[in-house]
């Protein structure tokens, strides 16, 4: 009965919450290197329109690691960080699965796009899944120390 206690207390959730975080952030690079160093090959990879400057893929590639770097706090020290953990799904992971998914289902845009939607919205939702967790499991903690 213990054994089940400790895998499921805080501490573990959010030792798979940050787990998640570098992960999310690892694939995240696996967007942000090709498209600040090889924005053509990674635009004609996905299937998208060439265009006719390349400094967009790079900016949006810059962009996409300034927005990494906000996610690396609340994966080095959750309880101190814990407001941007709760940012880094809203609005972060959030809004970033459903713009791609908008532009692709809705205004017609490449199928490329999705790859975004798939990374923001499986991160973002077993991320959010970890932060409510964690929520669930301080409080029972809490209640449990309080009968003490």
């Amino acid at each position: 009965m213990k054994n089940n206690a400790l895998r499921d207390s805080s501490t573990v959730w959010i030792a798979r919450y940050s787990l998640l975080i570098w992960i999310g952030i690892a694939l995240n690079l696996t967007l942000i290197i090709p498209l600040f160093f090889f924005p053509e090959q990674m635009i004609a990879f996905f299937h998208i329109q060439p265009l006719s400057q390349t400094i967009w893929a790079r900016v949006g590639g810059m962009l996409l690691a300034i927005i990494s770097v906000f996610y690396v706090p609340t994966a080095i020290d959750f309880a101190r960080y814990r407001t941007y953990a709760w940012l880094g799904v809203f609005p972060s992971r959030t809004f970033g699965a459903t713009f791609f998914a908008v532009a692709v289902f809705l205004f017609n845009q490449p199928p490329g796009f999705l790859v975004v939607t798939l990374i923001d919205g499986s991160i973002g939702l077993t991320t959010l899944i970890c932060l409510i967790k964690i929520r669930e499991r301080e409080s029972l903690e809490a209640l449990g120390r309080e009968r003490t």
